[in-house]
């Protein structure tokens, strides 16, 4: 069965790229894409992902208000902050929150992959 993944990313062009990277690589299935906190809120419960990439700085609810709101609906869902920040109390905050780990949005599409796939095998133990 492919990792099932959900991006919640404001910029459409990153959006698009992350989604494109998922629906390419073998083993993984992008079941979502979200612009806000919000409507991935609403959204997830349906499509149930195993892991979501969650970017930190979005408009309205932040990511890290979003991650501590989504474990609680989904406590299974592993989250991988995405983020252009460096800045350790944002990132220790999102771990604090719920995240199992953040990369920098710089991340090469391989050190991303590798995140995701990190991440799904803390959904199966």
């Amino acid at each position: 069965m492919p990792i099932k993944v959900a991006i919640v990313e404001d910029d459409v062009r990153v959006r698009g790229s992350l989604a494109q990277l998922v629906h390419s690589t073998e083993g993984f299935c992008c079941v979502s894409q979200h612009p806000t906190a919000e409507n991935a809120l609403a959204e997830l419960k349906v499509t149930q992902p195993d892991v979501v990439l969650m970017d930190i700085n979005l408009p309205n609810m932040n990511g890290v208000e979003c991650v501590r709101r989504l474990k609680e609906l989904l406590p299974d869902t592993q989250v991988v902050m995405l983020t252009v920040y460096e800045n350790t109390n944002i990132i220790f905050s999102a771990l604090a929150a719920g995240a199992s780990g953040y990369l920098l949005k710089k991340s090469s599409p391989e050190e991303l992959i590798r995140a995701i796939h990190g991440s799904s095998e803390k959904c199966e133990s």
